[in-house]
């Protein structure tokens, strides 16, 4: 390509004062000409030696690999390229990656022939951090917290984090977090007692066994490492396989420093360490290692992981919320039930609570065990509507009102239809409560039995086949009605027959309707009537719910 046809191109399409770099090229892949704006970015090479040179010559800190094989492109098929990215990194430039786009076309002789082929770029670092940036928010959003288990999160924060900022990981959780305790601001004065929560390490790569989960580490209050974490500010250091031992052992001492140690005997050459904060309160610690030939950590990447733990953090600490109200809920609800039933001649009993697992709210549902004149029992399952402290109140108060009457020598209906005006006085009418009310008669070897709304008991013995009674029907508790709604069954208990009386969280699933389930419970209690009780309510849950959506009692009695 001659000068006349440089200059007539040049001064054609106005690219000598363009504020884009261009860069015009022969079919070689020769520089023949650059504008002032491209020369500016040269890596120390004399503009007037740039003729002839090639690209990687002048430009050395650009991805001119992936330029010059997209530039073959252009010259082989005359296509124009306009969406091409790039990147460049410069030693010591404190702004760490920067990311060009670039347009590319060819440059065609009168004949149609190639002439040679222009490169035009322009820097977009900002924008395409902003990308980065936003991109990893969206997952973040979509992938942290799908769960209210604070190690699964933990778990999640690492999936997103590697291998897209990093390529080792590790959450630290303080003692307090992983416990569900009170959280508050850690004094700068006191050891840091972390719990390695979750690790992701290259699966091409050995893990040194100092870096495994479950372990236990605490930082030293006189040291630069916690001083710095505890002010909520990161551990950055870029060139970390290039310090000595003795460098690492200045920031950090004990398991921690093992761990950089063998984090570094494995490979890692840049390290971050960035607190984990949420809402004000530091909660444990993330840290991310590059390993081999990959490039050292910039501001850039610390700025996106923090702002990615940001993200992170606040699942976490809901995680840590639930724990803690979850932990409190169960003790609220074990409380309010009975920590013993006692032992009543001629019956072997069991009982079982099982809390739903998706809930930290507190569950209505309750059972007694209650001693009668004349060698007899009551047995007795309800279930408050709701989860809260509304339906964990108003189960306390029937419970304490079912005992109350129970001393009055009542008949089961009689009990029933009195609990249901003290429920309709101490609720509103969009609460209501079901309750199954049995009595055992060891005289007659009988169970009289009444049902308010509640699920139907099971009966099985040895040889035969599960069945449910046919009870009379009666209306949920809290109707407030005239009484006569209540009627009492009267059942024969042959022995070694066995009643189980259960909440509705035995049977009822999503999808499926509650005949399927009664037939599973049915199917199931059929083959365990040799079991002992305690034997057997521990297999019906396994077998019927594993992992409950909902709270669920059961209460069973073999004669």
């Amino acid at each position: 390509m001659d000068s006349a046809t440089l200059d007539a191109l040049t001064q054609s399409m106005g690219l000598t004062l363009s504020p884009r770099s261009v860069i015009i090229l022969d079919t070689e892949l020769r520089i023949a000409w650059a504008n002032q704006a491209a020369k500016r970015l040269g890596g120390g090479l004399p503009a007037t030696r740039w003729p002839g040179r090639q690209l990687g010559e002048v430009l050395p800190h650009l991805d001119t690999d992936l330029i010059e094989q997209s530039l073959r492109q252009v010259l082989a098929t005359g296509n124009l390229v306009a969406d091409l990215e790039v990147s460049s990194h410069v030693s010591g430039d404190p702004a760490g990656e920067r990311v060009w786009s670039c347009v590319q076309f060819r440059i065609n002789e009168p004949d149609g022939k190639a002439a040679g082929v222009a490169h035009m770029m322009w820097e977009i670092t900002e924008r395409a951090r902003n990308q980065r940036r936003l991109a990893l928010a969206d997952e973040a959003s979509a992938r942290i917290g799908t769960t209210l288990d604070t190690t699964r999160t933990a778990e999640e924060l690492l999936d997103v984090a590697i291998p897209r900022l990093a390529e080792v990981g590790a959450v630290d959780l303080l003692a307090t977090v992983i416990e569900g305790d009170h959280l508050s601001r850690h004094p700068h004065d006191e050891k840091m007692r972390l719990l390695r929560t979750a690790v992701r390490w290259p699966a091409d790569v050995p893990a040194p066994p100092e870096y495994i989960r479950h372990t236990w580490a605490e930082t030293d209050p006189a040291e630069l490492y916690h001083q710095r974490l505890v002010a909520g500010s990161p551990v950055y250091q870029p060139a970390f396989g290039s310090l000595a031992p003795g460098q690492i052992r200045a920031t950090q001492a004990g398991a921690g420093l093992d761990r950089m140690l063998a984090a570094r005997a494995a490979g890692a050459h840049s390290m971050m360490i960035i607190p984990l904060i949420a809402r004000g309160v530091i909660m444990g610690t993330v840290t991310l290692y590059r390993l081999g030939g990959s490039k050292p950590f910039t501001p850039a990447d610390l700025s996106l992981a923090t702002d990615l733990l940001s993200r992170a953090a606040v699942p976490i600490d809901n995680a840590r919320l639930y724990a803690r109200e979850r932990a409190t809920a169960l003790a609220l609800q074990r409380g309010l039930l009975p920590r013993q039933i006692p032992e009543i001649p001629g019956l072997q009993l069991a009982h079982r609570y099982i809390p739903a697992e998706t809930s930290a709210e507190i569950g209505g549902d309750w059972f007694d065990v209650i001693p009668l004149p004349h060698s007899r029992c009551a047995l007795i399952v309800g279930d408050v509507t709701g989860h809260d402290m509304r339906a964990a109140s108003l189960m306390g108060q029937l419970r304490t009102a079912t005992h109350t009457l129970a001393t009055l020598n009542l008949a089961p209906a009689e009990i029933l239809t009195r609990l249901d005006q003290i429920t309709a006085d101490l609720t509103d009418p969009e609460t209501s409560a079901t309750c199954i009310y049995a009595i055992y008669d060891p005289g007659t070897a009988t169970w009289d039995i009444a049902c308010a709304g509640h699920p139907l008991p099971a009966i099985a013995r040895p040889g035969h086949a599960a069945t449910f009674p046919d009870l009379p029907p009666g209306l949920p508790l809290g109707t407030g009605l005239d009484g006569g709604q209540y009627q009492a069954a009267r059942l024969h208990a042959p022995h070694g027959s066995v009643l189980v009386l259960y909440t509705d969280g035995l049977i009822e699933r999503r999808a499926t309707d509650i005949g399927t389930g009664m037939a599973r419970l049915a199917a199931t209690l059929t083959t365990l009537t040799t079991l002992a009780v305690t034997d057997a309510c521990d297999t019906l849950l396994a077998a019927l719910a594993p992992n409950p959506a909902d709270d669920i009692v059961i209460l069973m009695a073999r004669t």
